[in-house]
């Protein structure tokens, strides 16, 4: 999740992101700008998904930049944190497309309270409602044959979605890779990748990890040994759904590994093509949303 904030106070930058901080989003990106026209610079160079602005500022105001991204189109959600305070310019804003207008002063739990929905239909807008169709020579399965056995498996209350194509960035990394081997070959026939949210999901679903341990993995982005074993046990429980068009002999995991940093055959796993592909959320009740990546070979 990248959201831009742009005020030209610096008290209010630091302000308004240390409250974002302590709001447990979804891998939290944060960029500031002090002016609206760094703001356009910005968009158009690091793409954010919400953009919060300031209303009084020097060069542009943020009305006119709020303007400006509607009018160019782009799929970014914006919303005013400012001093305004009267109806009549409220309703500008509104009627310019903001998603909301909070005025200064204000509590973090106020913050949160009106950015949360924006967060969350940020995700659901990433959801797409058919099954995905992978090419029928590849070990890949079908989400639903993947969510019953997940159900079966692993935790009957886990649901995944599929999602579109993910494109690869800094929120992908640190993340799990699981590689999937052929029984008797050991040849690599498939390839997972879980973000932090995917491996505490999973994890969850198997072992009892506490809430703590899951926020530290989510906050440092680090996972623990044993959220990391948990995850492995959850996807080798569930790896005969990948069977072998050819051989029909299930796959099994080979080895789940924590990536702490990006390297150029990950970023590659992210520009396969559709048909060799599945892009799908993960999530228990009371857990974020979390996205995995399956590649076949």
């Amino acid at each position: 999740m990248k959201i831009l904030i742009v005020d030209d106070s610096q008290a209010t930058l630091e302000i308004v992101n240390r409250a974002l901080e302590k709001f447990g989003y979804r891998k939290l990106l944060i960029q500031k700008a002090n002016s609206a026209k760094s703001a356009l610079q910005y968009i158009g160079n690091w793409k954010p998904d919400i953009v919060l602005t300031d209303w009084y500022m020097p060069d542009m105001s943020g009305l006119v930049l709020l303007q400006a991204i509607k009018q160019r189109q782009l799929n970014i959600t914006v919303a005013m944190i400012t001093t305004v305070d009267e109806q009549a310019q409220i309703d500008q804003a509104f009627a310019a497309g903001a998603s909301f207008v909070l005025s200064k002063p204000f509590t973090d739990d106020e913050l949160h309270a009106h950015l949360l929905p924006l967060v969350q239909g940020a995700e659901e807008n990433e959801i797409i409602l058919d099954d995905i169709e992978v090419n029928g020579e590849l070990a890949l399965p079908k989400l639903s044959q993947l969510e019953r056995l997940i159900h079966k498996q692993v935790d009957d209350s886990l649901c995944i979605k599929p999602i579109h194509a993910q494109e690869f960035d800094e929120t992908k990394v640190p993340c799990l890779m699981a590689v999937y081997e052929d029984k008797e070959s050991q040849k690599i026939r498939a390839v997972g990748i879980l973000d932090v949210y995917a491996a505490c999901v999973m994890a969850s679903g198997v072992r009892v990890i506490s809430p703590e341990e899951v926020q530290q993995a989510i906050h440092q982005n680090l996972v623990t040994s044993e959220i990391l074993d948990a995850s492995k046990e959850a996807l080798s429980a569930t790896a005969f759904a990948f069977l072998d068009k050819k051989t029909k002999m299930s796959l099994r995991i080979k080895t789940v590994k924590f990536v702490a940093s990006p390297f150029r055959k990950l970023e590659l796993l992210y520009q396969t093509q559709a048909d060799s592909r599945i892009d799908f959320s993960c999530q228990r009740e009371g857990m974020a949303l979390g996205k995995v990546l399956l590649v076949g070979f």
